[in-house]
């Protein structure tokens, strides 16, 4: 039986989940997870290097810097130079979470946007980023790190579980037309 999250995950599903919302039809499912980032443990791949970066050298992989919030960072991921994944990190903020259609602060780190180039996948730079990230924020002073993740992105829940991050809380929202309904429950 092919898996809900290869049937979504595409590109495919994408459109599908777009003309819905553009039709005033949405349904989101998200898990929050929650580490303490001096905990996160183990490390990802020791071939690549992990950096907070400008945000031009990872603009190849096609990254959304145009979505970056202020004081937002890009940890690239590099062999040799050559960039292989990407995500974005920040501090004691409050971002739009566009699926959820409202926004929300997050204290200590949180990680969104977590990108390995296909070709580089299954090698642990998803995993060092990961990694790489809440050493960034530990050395900041942050005691939590938190990311949303999609209930159908079975890839990313599987990055965050394998390193520490535990669900929380389940968010949902569902909207058709005018009539709309927001609701957070603990794991």
């Amino acid at each position: 039986m092919v898996e809900l999250w290869r049937l979504t995950r595409n590109r495919y599903g994408r459109a599908v989940y777009d003309r819905l919302a553009a039709a005033g039809v949405t349904a989101t499912l998200l898990s929050e997870y929650v580490a303490d980032p001096a905990a996160v443990d183990p490390p990802g791949s020791e071939s690549v290097s992990v950096e907070v970066c400008d945000p031009a050298r990872v603009s190849e992989l096609g990254a959304p810097v145009d979505e970056l919030a202020d004081g937002e960072v890009v940890l690239g991921a590099f062999e040799g130079g050559t960039p292989l994944g990407y995500l974005f990190c920040s501090l004691d903020a409050t971002h739009d979470i566009a699926p959820l259609e409202r926004r929300q602060s997050f204290e200590g780190a949180y990680l969104r946007r977590v990108f390995v180039a296909p070709d580089h996948r299954q090698r642990g730079v998803a995993s060092a980023l990961v990694v790489g990230a809440c050493d960034w924020a530990h050395g900041r002073g942050a005691t939590r790190a938190s990311a949303l993740v999609a209930r159908d992105n079975v890839p990313s829940r599987a990055l965050f579980a394998a390193h520490g991050f535990d669900v929380v809380r389940n968010h949902r929202y569902v909207r058709v037309g005018p009539l709309s309904h927001y609701s957070v429950r603990a794991a």
